[in-house]
């Protein structure tokens, strides 16, 4: 029996998965989000939408700035007591209290002032300058993280504003930016091609717990539209309790296009990462990186290396490690400012050389009897992480190791999880013998040995 896409059973079993499904992203992984925009259609969507999102990443000390496209001015239509300017001014008002509550102040707040209700679509004469007006404002403010509303929400003014920040970040950024959708009015859908479709889209949740009772009060900052201050237009937009409570949720959801999958990380990412700081994620002071390290180490099966090679060492602390175990040992990074700090961490050890490459684009032609990839595949293509798996299996020399480390939680900005690295791996990899399969709370761990050679496993 065929499900109509507007069974009600239907939608709200797809609606709950949204939340029940997918994975929740650490706070810790937005930490390259330098410079945040937030578009918002109407005075109130930042809030509903994504205000945990906003007080989470200016708790963290993180540039956001927030943009609201119409000027909110059709919500009551027919009020004497706040013409159109009145609303306009007062719905502004509220805009920018509710925004301090997040954490955004006024300078950051910015307005578009559309005409609500009809803000132009891409066929409108105007589209064109609107479009390029955002572009420089996007390069005046050199974003690098764009949050908008859900592409089909079910509202023209969301439709709009997606199509509106669509075209203004191919002009301002045609090799791409992050791009980050929450939905507001699909919680109402009534249909389910208002939904993202399977495989369309990533799904994931940030959790918002800690920033919920400032996002409720950012949510009621928006008196016009929640506390009945306009009372002479009974046909006016009011928040009604159904639909608030989709906001009063711990988690806020986001969608990603599922099409990241298939664009690898470029090198300007990682330029990015490193101009801020010497150690973005924190290898040399975190414990979770020293546990890890030190668990990847144990778990080698020979004592000793001839050749090892490690693929992504950054700024040489766990090389360091694995130092003292390797005769010969290649590590290579894609930027040349870890392998600055790598080159002087080791600068002792003269078995190990350090070398810029771009892997799978560039391979050694050398062989080992080590290869190490630590917190690197997710940063590949699914065609790349195809390329490489080969590459890989072929640099090992018989009766050699190879050893996969990956986080495993899901990171927004990453073509794919650890997860998917370690389950490609296991399904691609030729002429291996799996050795060991280690889950830790955030990270997953196996070892392989090639077959043949002296040290060989056998095969089966």
């Amino acid at each position: 029996m065929t499900t109509l896409p507007t069974d009600p059973h239907a939608l709200a079993e797809r609606k709950a998965s949204l939340y029940t499904d997918a994975p929740i992203h650490p706070h810790g992984d937005l930490h390259p989000w330098h410079s945040t925009v937030v578009f918002s259609p109407h005075q109130d969507d930042e809030s509903l939408g994504c205000g945990g999102l906003i007080a989470t990443l200016t708790d963290r000390g993180q540039q956001v700035r927030v943009v609201f496209v119409s000027d909110g001015s059709m919500s009551h239509p027919q009020s004497e007591k706040f013409p159109r300017h009145a609303r306009i001014t007062l719905r502004r008002a509220e805009a920018v209290v509710a925004c301090a509550t997040l954490g955004v102040p006024p300078q950051h707040v910015h307005f578009m002032a559309l005409p609500d209700g009809e803000v132009p679509r891409q066929w409108h004469p105007d589209f064109g300058s609107i479009v390029d007006d955002l572009s420089q404002r996007l390069t005046d403010w050199q974003a690098d993280t764009l949050v908008v509303p859900w592409r089909r929400d079910p509202h023209p003014d969301h439709r709009a504003t997606w199509e509106i920040c669509r075209a203004a970040a191919e002009h301002y950024r045609p090799e791409g930016i992050r791009w980050i959708e929450y939905p507001v009015w699909l919680w109402e859908a009534q249909n389910v091609v208002d939904l993202p479709r399977p495989d369309e889209m990533i799904v994931w949740q940030l959790d918002v717990a800690a920033q919920q009772e400032r996002k409720q009060r950012a949510i009621h900052a928006h008196v016009s539209q929640y506390a009945g201050i306009i009372d002479d237009a009974p046909d006016g937009f009011q928040l009604q309790e159904h639909m608030l409570n989709h906001f009063r949720q711990p988690t806020e959801v986001f969608f990603e296009e599922a099409a990241k999958r298939h664009r690898t990380l470029p090198e300007d990412y990682f330029d990015g990462v490193y101009a801020h700081t010497e150690d973005p994620w924190d290898f040399e002071t975190s414990t979770y990186e020293r546990e890890k390290y030190a668990a990847t180490v144990a778990a080698l099966p020979e004592a000793q290396y001839t050749s090892a090679f490690e693929i992504g060492c950054s700024i040489g602390v766990l090389t360091e490690l694995l130092a003292s175990r390797c005769d010969a040992l290649l590590a290579i990074d894609i930027n040349e400012a870890p392998l600055i700090r790598a080159r002087e961490r080791l600068a002792d050890q003269p078995q190990v050389t350090f070398r810029r490459m771009t892997v799978p684009k560039e391979f050694p032609a050398e062989r080992f009897d080590l290869v190490v990839l630590s917190e690197v595949g997710y940063y590949w293509s699914s065609e790349d992480l195809t390329r490489a798996i080969t590459l890989i299996g072929e640099a090992v020399l018989p009766g050699g190791t190879l050893i996969l480390v990956h986080y495993t939680p899901y990171v927004p900005d990453y073509p794919l999880t650890g997860d998917e690295v370690h389950e490609t791996f296991s399904q691609l990899l030729r002429g291996f013998h799996h050795l060991k399969a280690e889950r830790a709370e955030r990270y997953r761990m196996d070892v392989w040995k090639k077959k043949g050679g002296a040290a060989g496993a056998p095969n089966g």
